[in-house]
């Protein structure tokens, strides 16, 4: 590894205000710029389906970053922010880098997302959130000195919830994008079409989006709750070290309750939280009143 390979300025990401950026801001001095540049790393390659819209060039981007994962496992990193997370100067004792196999599990989670069809049903949805979100949480956990079995399962529980309420956050934007983030056999059983999710009518919202609505936030709350109740079962150091994740799952659960609790608004826009109380959330994880 090359002591001396720079890191990527840390104004770049995450977004000041952002929910990443408040759960950063919790991670040891130590052990933030490596949680960092990884978190970069997987928002950056998490991006390509959604942003490219030519599934070749979109194939060919992350097949790429296959290679560059490859080369990078036999010492010969080329892209800056792998350089960053193996230079000595970004990994920290208790943390380590995580096993290459969930570095790649991104990459393939997303390959497969290209090749489907945008019509998935929720068992693809559901693989795709471990696969992806899932690991990346895993690899984060490793980062951050959380190295046991359970801590690792702990905090893959939290991704795959993560991603799931991300999706339900952004389920019209995405729509309307030509991204149905809902199983079409959920769609089927709440007798919702993906048209009216992708059109959505102000004045006249789909019958089934009231029973649809609380089917995805109690299956999003459910992984976040449970990966929360995993992480308090850990030992008290392995607790503590997800710090950030558990910041982020609680950011998530009160993002999904406001969702929740405004109709058919997501279907039209995007609902955030302000920074004040994304700030206000993560101080009462950090002193212990949100479990």
């Amino acid at each position: 590894m090359n002591s001396s390979s720079p890191l990527p300025s840390a104004d770049v990401f995450p977004h000041p205000g952002s929910s990443l950026y408040y759960a950063l801001a919790t991670a040891p001095a130590g052990r933030s710029a490596a949680l960092r540049l990884w978190l970069q790393w997987w928002h950056e390659t998490a991006e390509i389906p959604f942003k490219i819209h030519d599934p070749g060039v979109a194939e060919t981007k992350l097949r790429w970053w296959l290679q560059e994962l490859q080369d990078a496992a036999r010492g010969q990193a080329h892209h800056p922010l792998i350089k960053g997370l193996l230079s000595e100067a970004a990994i920290q004792a208790p943390g380590r880098l995580p096993d290459w196999p969930l570095w790649t599990s991104q990459i393939e989670g997303l390959l497969a997302l290209v090749h489907q069809t945008r019509w998935l049903d929720d068992t693809s949805l559901q693989r795709h959130a471990q696969q992806t979100t899932g690991t990346a949480c895993e690899g984060a956990a490793c980062l951050l000195g959380a190295h046991s079995e359970a801590a690792r399962q702990a905090a893959r529980q939290l991704g795959w919830g993560l991603r799931q309420a991300h999706q339900l956050a952004r389920i019209g934007q995405d729509a309307r994008a030509g991204w149905v983030q809902v199983g079409i056999d959920v769609l089927q059983a709440h007798d919702v079409k993906a048209h009216q999710l992708s059109k959505p009518d102000r004045s006249l919202p789909p019958e089934g989006w009231p029973a649809l609505l609380q089917h995805l936030h109690k299956q999003a709350a459910h992984k976040l709750q449970a990966g929360l109740q995993a992480c308090h079962a850990l030992p008290a150091e392995e607790m503590r070290a997800l710090l950030p994740l558990r910041v982020l799952a609680h950011l998530h659960l009160q993002l999904i309750n406001e969702v929740a609790g405004q109709g058919d608004r997501v279907l039209h826009e995007r609902i955030v939280l302000t920074p004040l109380r994304k700030w206000w959330v993560a101080q009462r994880v950090r002193w212990g009143l949100l479990r």
